[in-house]
């Protein structure tokens, strides 16, 4: 078992690594031109802009940190309700913070002040993941279906609400066409302030996930049985709730909406490597970072303009996910 963790591991930098040297010499302009203009750069002579320096590089630390946000995001909220269909997309809490997002937008906040988009996809996550929690425990009873029910409840409702603000703006065309592009989670012309919003919550929101790896799996027991083993549950899961939150509105406040991504790669990686979270979350951080490169290489590769990472998570996802219900639902039935 060791051993194929470790093979799994080295195979899984090495496309880490591929993917991301791709991604930094694919381009357009000739590779001479772009290493000149970053010596000069780099030795103060030139401020002019640079497509590795400017473009390539922080589309790369976007993508890799959107990547593993959400895998990360999906494989804790899938241990924490014992449920593989549980992921930010399926509850709500993508929606929720896309809500306030979308408020943001709509009253040009972003233009003076960029990091309130993080500040509101961070708020609107946790609020949503609170009232999700909250409303599914209201009869002091937790199951599963309340949960996923009352996710999508509030995500219509979201969805609804957002659609009612759009309407309204309808006349402002170059407005619509910023928050469609936000939506469809595309990753054209993202620069060092993208990188500024997203990176310290992926940073924090990471290393909270790695620090509560053996909470995870006592948790992965069940509550009493994680309190046996000496475990503040409640403590714990608001501490992860907070880097959800973290995690996910970085990644909405960058690149936009992709939804199902949290839900399906976990799941996949669950099923290869088993669920110990001390090699399920770092899994689930190179796979998520390698399989978000991969998409946007196959975009640019076959010059795709009319999808984007979003498009293409939502419309695989969304069949993994009807997938996923009815075996759910075949193994309840045969139980």
């Amino acid at each position: 078992m060791k051993k194929q963790t470790s093979r799994f591991i080295l195979i899984s930098i090495f496309l880490l690594l591929i993917c991301s040297l791709w991604t930094l010499v694919s381009g357009e302009t000739s590779w001479g031109v772009v290493w000149n203009g970053v010596i000069q750069r780099l030795s103060g002579t030139s401020n002019q802009w640079n497509p590795l320096l400017d473009e390539r590089l922080p589309r790369l630390i976007i993508l890799i940190c959107t990547g593993a946000s959400l895998a990360v995001s999906g494989a804790i909220m899938q241990s924490l309700f014992h449920n593989p269909l549980a992921s930010p997309s399926v509850l709500g809490i993508s929606t929720g913070g896309s809500l306030l997002v979308v408020v943001i937008f709509i009253f040009n906040w972003n233009l003076n002040h960029p990091y309130l988009l993080s500040i509101a996809a961070v708020s609107g996550c946790f609020l949503t993941l609170c009232l999700v929690y909250s409303i599914a425990r209201i009869q002091d009873r937790f199951q599963m279906a309340q949960l996923i029910l009352t996710g999508i409840a509030l995500s219509t409702i979201f969805l609804s609400l957002q659609e009612v603000l759009l309407y309204s703006m309808r006349h402002q065309w170059q407005l619509i066409q910023t928050i469609t592009e936000w939506q469809a989670g595309s990753t054209i012309n993202k620069n060092w302030q993208h990188v500024n919003m997203q990176l310290p919550l992926t940073l924090v929101g990471l290393l909270g996930a790695l620090l509560y790896r053996k909470e995870l799996n006592l948790l992965a027991l069940g509550d009493e049985e994680a309190k046996n083993f000496g475990v503040d549950v409640e403590r714990v899961r608001w501490h992860l709730f907070i880097c959800v939150s973290l995690l996910t509105g970085g990644a909405l406040a960058a690149v936009g909406i992709i939804a199902f991504f949290g839900l399906v790669l976990p799941h996949i990686i669950r099923s290869l490597q088993g669920p110990d979270h001390r090699t399920l979350i770092p899994f689930c951080i190179l796979g998520g970072a390698i399989v978000m490169m991969l998409l946007d290489i196959l975009l640019r590769s076959f010059s795709i303009y009319s999808l984007s990472i979003g498009n293409i998570s939502a419309i695989f996802g969304g069949i993994f996910f009807l997938i996923l219900l009815f075996r759910t639902q075949t193994n309840r039935v045969f139980s």
